[in-house]
């Protein structure tokens, strides 16, 4: 066997990464739909409970068992199995197979609404796992990054492929809107690499990465790049293998699935608005409840739809929406000015009069290649300003790679009103501090301008690096010495393999 019966959770390599499944899967239990099912009360479902034990465990079985299930999954995607795999299965069965009978019973639901988006975007079905690892079926789900929704998508990915971000929505917490913006992602990641377990690594830790692995690996597999790619992106596809596994041999291994009532927002209807209508309302006048409006319509931040301003939709019970039809109008003149006076919302953002701005802070980490030009693009911001929130590394010719850099960043608060109930103002932005020691290993996405640049077949951004041969050098030990491929550092100097041989002391040859 790979590894011993006796793995613990603390063996994993990435334990950072169940830890955001076990944070997803808390706030997924305070869900307005899952509160309804009381068995999610329970102790049993407690994250701190530790007494969970399924009837057989991985950790008791062959490697020849596991790897032959494997083997027979339909997939279109690699299902390797070795030690690191089988460390991932050994943590979602033995470990967490509790909250697999969740996963499994909400999936009924989630799943096949995933598959028919995956299946119109041409891209494998199987791909629906992925929201497992990903979020725990939780579309509010918010990570340390501020990745967001089912498919945890970062700001700028999220723009990219047209989902709405503002003061007042966020499609990335909207399960169908979110899902046709992911099949769209991964279709491009996949054509730039043909290979979907580097497409899933891409969609982890950006394809700035893993071109950096595959030129430091000097391989064009993730096991063979593997050492080289960022530590979470180390453990995401064995990750994947293992919810594959979980999802499918739950019932080897004594997995229950839980019986849950179907979630709301699958059993709604929705309606195109053309009036401002803000949750209170609709509450009101229907006697919906706000919480059940917030569970089905969870991308609008604020509880109000600016209906005149653009195209925006409304979930509701199937058996509310002939009545919302015939009383929209209604609905939307009811106590108007005081939800939609002096035109609280326009354009989709909040008027300035109900908002203040407050600076946030946050650090980036220099990795090698970045520019100043580059830095501020990412962050939206000037060059001038990132050199004058930085005027020690700004006196520099070039920047340091692992140096820090400050980002000073605006963000939207409501402004603060007294009440009974709290004098607390509210934070429109979902996005908690980045203060990250490896930048893109903890962001779930790549950025915009980084996808578009590999999708067109351009390089990322880099400086040149020469060598000058010494004595003893050989091609070999050179593009090892600068984490390159052989055939890299002939490409760049127009050298045969002939020619590569024959190098001389004091030629310059560049790496990269």
């Amino acid at each position: 066997m790979f590894l011993g019966a006796s793995l613990s959770a603390q063996d994993i390599d990435n334990t950072e990464f169940f830890t955001q499944f076990e944070r997803n899967y808390d706030s997924l239990l305070h869900r307005y739909y899952v509160r309804q099912n009381s068995k999610f009360l329970t102790q049993r479902y407690n994250s701190n409970n530790q007494t969970y034990s399924p009837r057989i465990k991985v950790a008791d079985l062959p490697d020849s068992v596991i790897a032959n299930r494997l083997r027979k999954i339909p997939s279109a995607i690699e299902l390797t199995y070795n030690e690191k795999v089988r460390s991932h299965i050994i943590y979602y069965v033995d470990k967490i197979g509790d909250r697999v009978g969740v996963m499994l019973g909400l999936s009924k639901y989630y799943f096949p609404i995933f598959e028919n988006i995956l299946d119109k975007a041409g891209v494998p079905e199987d791909l629906k796992y992925l929201v497992i690892i990903e979020s725990a079926l939780n579309p509010t789900a918010v990570s340390r990054a501020g990745a967001t929704g089912l498919w945890q998508f970062m700001h700028s990915t999220g723009k990219m492929y047209d989902l709405r971000i503002n003061s007042v929505i966020d499609d990335r917490r909207d399960p169908i809107k979110a899902t046709y913006a992911a099949a769209r992602y991964l279709r491009d990641l996949y054509k730039i690499y043909g290979d979907w377990t580097l497409a899933l690594a891409a969609y982890n830790c950006g394809p700035g990465n893993v071109n950096k692995a595959i030129r430091r690996s000097g391989k064009d597999t993730f096991w063979g790049m593997y050492d080289y790619l960022p530590r979470e992106t180390r453990g995401y596809v064995p990750a994947y293998i293992a919810a594959v596994y979980a999802m499918t041999y739950y019932q080897e291994h004594g997995i229950e699935i839980e019986r849950i009532s179907k979630p709301l927002h699958l059993i709604s209807d929705t309606v195109m608005l053309s009036k401002d209508i803000h949750f209170k309302q609709i509450e009101e006048v229907m006697n919906i409840s706000i919480e059940e409006l917030r569970e089905m319509n969870p991308q609008y931040k604020m509880d109000m739809i600016p209906g005149s301003q653009d195209k925006y939709s409304l979930k509701l019970p199937l058996t509310y929406i002939n009545d919302f039809i015939s009383l929209e109008d209604s609905i939307s003149n009811y106590k108007k000015e005081e939800y939609f006076g002096e035109s609280k919302v326009k354009n989709g953002q909040i008027a300035n009069g109900e908002i203040e701005y407050r600076e946030r802070i946050v650090y980036h980490k220099i990795r090698k290649n970045e520019t100043w030009a580059s830095i501020s693009k990412r962050y939206g911001v000037s060059v001038k300003q990132l050199k004058s929130w930085n005027k020690k590394a700004s006196k520099r010719k070039y920047l340091r790679v692992g140096d820090l850099l400050t980002i000073h960043r605006k963000e939207a608060y409501r402004k603060e009103v007294k009440t009974e109930e709290t004098q607390t103002p509210t934070n429109f932005n979902t996005e908690t501090p980045i203060v990250s020691s490896e930048n893109e290993a903890i962001n779930t996405q790549t950025s915009a301008e980084e996808i578009k640049e590999n999708i067109k077949g351009k390089k990322p951004e880099q400086h040149i690096v020469n060598h000058t041969v010494k004595k003893g050098d050989t091609v070999a030990k050179i593009a090892k010495k600068y984490g390159v491929s052989v055939n890299q550092i002939c490409k760049l100097n127009g050298l045969t393999q002939k020619q590569a041989s024959r190098i001389k002391i004091g030629q310059k040859l560049r790496v990269k």
